[in-house]
């Protein structure tokens, strides 16, 4: 048997139960292929939205080579995980998540008194200890292998939402509401059955219904306490989109709240980087492409966009391979498409962003 999915639920390993064809008909994949980023980034790219894939019990037995799970975006984070630098990282970090975890607990369980200053304690300090702020997402990302819990995605956010807020010169009062809302924006899903929040594979409408209460649950818990305003508004808004389509209220653009925007960029980003812990490191080229379409769309260019291009310029100088085997040294970041940047072969400059079909498939 086989079954029709999403594109971006597919995953590495899942096999084509029939061809793909790009809308001049044109076949972009073939049937029986197994697929993996680049072939999912493709499919993807021809606003091909649903495939057909075989269930793991009903795939044929026919000669094709395994995919290698041990892929260089794993070897390149695996390298860092063995870094003094990652050591102390998750030192730190695992010093003072305990402390971030019991706080958010007691909230939700005995409604305590929301005390700030305790509650970022654990979060400044992991700062404090880590000052390079672009080491903090390879960092992130290569913790994939430890539990993604709830609390911890939290503190991931809080992170991540603080270095936006010095990126865009904020001050210390600004970037602590940054930090509070990250660790309090899905205190909400404390109080989600587990089975959804733990299920590994897509949730059923029903399921999808009750993981959004997450944002009003949260938001009760919160709204009494004596909290500055805006970490309220960012627990309730932060699945809104610019465009209308996010949750719960479908408000757009100017009527969401600054902080709640700046949270749905950290949200999304810490979401995508831990989304595919069970199939492998994700090139980060690969998420920057992904956030970029939705920069005008979903997002508030005003906040996504030097996010992303300080993410991207993170690995300037650093060794890539491109979909066309090819290994070189990525020079310069393309303003108007990030994900594609220049990067130098040998004694050849090759600009991605003029280069067609060209990316980046590792960093390495």
């Amino acid at each position: 048997m086989d079954k029709t999915i999403f594109i971006f639920d597919a995953e590495e390993g899942d096999r084509l139960s029939e061809d793909v064809h790009a809308s001049d008909g044109k076949i972009i994949a073939k049937k029986d292929t197994r697929l993996n980023y680049d072939i999912i980034s493709n499919i993807s790219n021809h606003h091909v939205l649903e495939v057909k894939v075989y269930e793991k019990q009903d795939e044929p037995e026919i000669e094709s080579p395994a995919y290698d799970k041990d892929n260089e975006n794993e070897k390149y984070f695996d390298k860092i995980r063995h870094s003094e630098q990652f050591k102390k990282f998750k030192a730190s970090y695992d010093e003072n998540i305990i402390d971030i975890k019991d706080g958010l607990n007691d909230v939700v369980t005995n409604n305590s008194p929301i005390d700030t200053d305790k509650l970022i304690e654990g979060t400044q300090q992991i700062l404090e200890d880590n000052k390079n702020s672009l080491q903090i997402f390879d960092m992130l990302h290569s913790m994939r292998q430890f539990d993604d819990l709830t609390y911890v995605h939290c503190v991931n956010v809080a992170l991540i939402s603080s270095i936006i807020g010095k990126w865009l010169g904020y001050g210390d009062d600004y970037v602590k509401i940054l930090i509070i809302s990250g660790l309090l924006h899905d205190i909400g899903k404390l109080m989600i059955p587990n089975e959804i929040i733990t299920k590994p594979g897509k949730l059923t409408d029903d399921e999808f219904t009750i993981m959004k209460k997450h944002v009003n649950l949260g938001y009760e818990k919160l709204k009494n306490q004596n909290i500055d305003m805006r970490i309220k508004e960012a627990c309730l808004l932060h699945h809104e989109k610019c465009d209308g389509t996010g949750y719960p209220f479908k408000i757009k653009g100017d009527s969401i709240p600054a902080v709640a925007k700046i949270i749905a960029v950290a949200d999304v980003y810490d979401a995508m980087t831990a989304a595919r812990v069970y199939r492998g490191a994700m090139c980060p080229f690969e998420v920057i492409k992904i956030m970029y379409n939705d920069a005008f769309t979903k997002f508030d260019p005003h906040y996504i966009l030097p996010f992303l291009k300080n993410v991207a310029s993170s690995y300037i100088h650093n060794d890539v391979r491109l979909s066309d085997g090819r290994i070189g040294k990525v020079i310069l970041i393309n303003d108007t498409a990030l994900h594609l940047p220049v990067v130098q072969c040998g004694d050849e400059f090759v600009d991605l962003s003029k280069a067609h079909g060209l990316s980046v498939s590792a960093v390495i």
